[in-house]
């Protein structure tokens, strides 16, 4: 067979034609996937803020007629400008007028604590089938944001709207809320929040009597440290969460100066919190929902199985597949969620 031969020439500007190209997808690729700031629609300020680009972050209005639940906001605290979106099931079969002791699920959304809302629209359809699902009073937090307030700013909010809670300053807590049945919840974010907010809550027992919390749920909390786990090095799946975006987000929302083994990170390090010895005595569940798909997944696993070591009430909920998230975003997977609140709580919420 005879080869054909080209000149060297001609075989030169081909490779660098083949070389720049490959240059140009990289450059491209890094240029719309390496930088965190691009891929979370956000624009870093001279002063230390962040510009959240609105076309990204749409925002509902409370639900005044709905099959679900109603919805309604009320300030928190208006130096702060942190508010409450209270949601109250609506189910016609059985009128909520007619059953005024409802639990309470305090809940804090996710977003890495520096972007979304309690009123994102994902956020506000799950909560709206929170309350409608599980027949309780959900009272969901816009919490500050990072980096404008880094941490502990956002538990400090929490903690405050537990207080709110005990109070009982809202007329649908006081008609229809039973405060001795207190479930605190979050997502992602929101998930390290209940469990740092309920380590301090811990000790608050006085204080916040009659409000009785009875446990936690964390749904993939958003915890991590300086060391790698597998499953944040493995290969992202079609729906991942890039270690550029959390180290992003950990960057801009711990305090000045730290890193990621500070305990706000890391609730494991240096033998983690005194406090869960607390929690322990008080009788609190903890319940941990969260799916191997997820990228965060085995620093989720190693606080799972710290706590059962420290000999803490803690149940888990561990699923094959799905991705961070996936649990508010998917109606079916939010059903589930349910299901597993209502047998670890199964004393606290009557059907």
């Amino acid at each position: 067979m005879k080869v054909k031969k080209y000149p060297i020439k001609l075989l030169l500007l081909f490779f660098r034609l083949t070389i720049l190209a490959i240059d140009s997808q990289a450059n491209d690729l890094n240029s719309t996937t390496d930088d965190p700031y691009k891929l979370l629609h956000i624009i870093p300020n001279p002063d230390g803020s962040i510009t959240r680009m609105k076309q990204y972050y749409p925002t509902v209005p409370p639900n005044t007629s709905t099959s679900l639940a109603f919805s309604r906001d009320v300030p928190l605290n208006t130096d702060k400008k942190t508010w409450i979106r209270l949601y109250l099931p609506n189910n016609e079969s059985k009128p909520v007028t007619t059953r005024p002791s409802l639990p309470i699920v305090v809940f804090s959304h996710g977003g890495g604590f520096i972007i979304l809302s309690t009123a994102s629209p994902t956020f506000n359809s799950f909560l709206s089938n929170t309350a409608s699902k599980l027949r309780v009073l959900v009272v969901s937090i816009e919490y500050r944001l990072a980096p404008e307030h880094r941490l502990p700013a956002a538990y400090d909010d929490v903690l405050e709207a537990l207080h709110w809670v005990k109070d009982k300053k809202d007329d649908w807590v006081k008609n229809y809320a039973d405060v001795s049945k207190c479930i605190v919840m979050g997502e992602s974010a929101g998930g390290n929040i209940a469990y740092m907010v309920g380590l301090r809550a811990s000790l608050l027992v006085r204080e916040l009597n009659p409000l009785i919390i009875k446990g936690l749920v964390l749904v993939q909390p958003f915890f991590g440290g300086l060391n790698r786990t597998g499953s944040e090095l493995r290969k992202p799946a079609s729906v991942g969460l890039p270690l550029v975006i959390t180290d992003l987000m950990w960057n801009l929302s711990l305090p000045l100066g730290v890193n990621r083994n500070h305990p706000y990170c890391n609730p494991i390090i240096e033998g983690g919190s005194k406090m869960l010895d607390k929690i322990k005595e008080l009788g609190w569940r903890v319940a941990i929902a969260v799916y191997d798909g997820d990228r965060l997944f085995d620093k989720q696993m190693k606080v799972f199985e710290f706590l059962k070591q420290r000999g803490v009430d803690v149940i888990g909920n561990f699923s094959k597949g799905g991705y961070h998230g996936v649990f508010v975003k998917e109606a079916d997977i939010s059903e589930k969620l349910f299901e597993f609140m209502r047998i670890v709580f199964s004393s606290d919420f009557a059907y």
